[in-house]
């Protein structure tokens, strides 16, 4: 028997043609961020079709960039729908509305008393229908084993949801895979206890890692002011803060931008304008001196206007009258980006 016979052997039972000579050249669909600076992280958003986790610590803002893909996944997908497994009960409906979410357009599932394994079966069985695009789940760390769930108190449990996730990981990459639906596990952290220098790690075992193909680590940076300028932790009324991203595996693009940033405001959600001048700056459309700002014609090279202060200067691009200028920045930066 041929090389070919097998080949159209194996895809006959498979019903499909999995199995090719040669492989065909081709781009990663992707779900973008609202921050430009995370959209340049990962060369223009998530992969779609993919597991992808976010980790980090409480109050990091794994919650909202999860809820800031949702927005933007329901924005360029009107066929298909949302899933997000709130397991820990928080989902916030006043600051989803406000990053853009359309919850009524959603499924939500918040378990009262089903363990890991029947969720992530749940789960498996949405995405095969073929009708998801996106499904979050908030968060793995506190879900339960049926293990531990059938147990008291007394009783000790072992590997938690280590061989859940590992089976779910194994099915959900093929699902996803299939189905072009990506899949975002929201993770904790915890002391690394087994090890002598410290150090954290994340619950579930690591095969769950090898089946994701973008893991990002989130902590939460400085607080800001009204005007986007850094202040104390100890200020008593912020008006946002910065979400700091730690790129710790990316197998759909480049490896080379590994950190980042993004802006949150608490009144509006993701700060769009203050990012986008940040990347203006990094590519020298838009030169920045001191406190002066000084906007450039990217295909001309000349100066359209000079201002004072990061707060002009987004007061500056929020003017419809300007809009033409917002749009010529726009268009660079995202032809930088990709």
């Amino acid at each position: 028997m041929s090389m070919a016979d097998v080949m159209k052997e194996f895809n006959k039972k498979a019903k499909e043609d999995i199995v090719k000579q040669g492989l065909t050249s081709y781009t990663f669909k992707r779900i973008p961020f609202t921050s430009p600076r995370m959209n340049y992280c990962t060369y223009g958003g998530l992969p779609v079709g993919k597991l992808i986790e976010f980790y980090g610590e409480e109050h990091g803002g794994k919650t909202t960039t999860a809820l800031d893909i949702v927005s933007n996944f329901q924005q360029m997908e009107e066929s298909r729908k949302v899933l997000w497994c709130d397991c820990e009960n928080t989902l916030d409906p006043e600051w989803a509305k406000k990053l853009g979410v359309d919850l009524d357009d959603m499924y939500i599932l918040k378990p009262e008393n089903q363990s890991a394994e029947e969720i992530f079966q749940f789960v498996l069985d949405s995405i095969d229908t073929d009708e998801i695009g996106l499904v979050v789940i908030d968060s793995l760390g506190v879900m339960i084993s049926a293990q531990a769930l059938d147990k008291s108190m007394e009783e000790k449990t072992y590997a938690g949801i280590s061989g859940a996730l590992t089976t779910f990981g194994g099915k959900a990459e093929m699902l996803c895979q299939k189905h072009q639906c990506t899949c975002i596990g929201i993770n904790q952290i915890r002391d690394d206890m087994n090890s002598m220098w410290g150090g954290i790690k994340t619950p579930g075992g690591k095969a769950w890692k090898h089946n994701c193909s973008v893991r990002m680590q989130f902590t939460r940076g400085s607080f800001i002011d009204e005007k986007g300028n850094e202040i104390k932790r100890s200020s008593e009324s912020p008006a946002g803060n910065i979400v700091m991203m730690s790129m710790t595996k990316n197998k759909s693009c480049p490896p080379n931008r590994r950190t980042g940033f993004y802006t949150i405001n608490y009144e509006y959600g993701v700060d769009y304008l203050k990012d986008l001048v940040e990347l203006a700056i990094k590519y020298g459309y838009i030169d920045k001196a001191g406190a002066w700002f000084s906007i450039i014609n990217p295909e001309t090279g000349e100066q359209i206007e000079k201002l004072q202060g990061q707060a002009s200067v987004n007061a500056y691009l929020e003017d419809p009258d300007n809009e033409p200028v917002l749009t010529l920045i726009e268009t660079y930066v995202e032809e930088q980006i990709r």
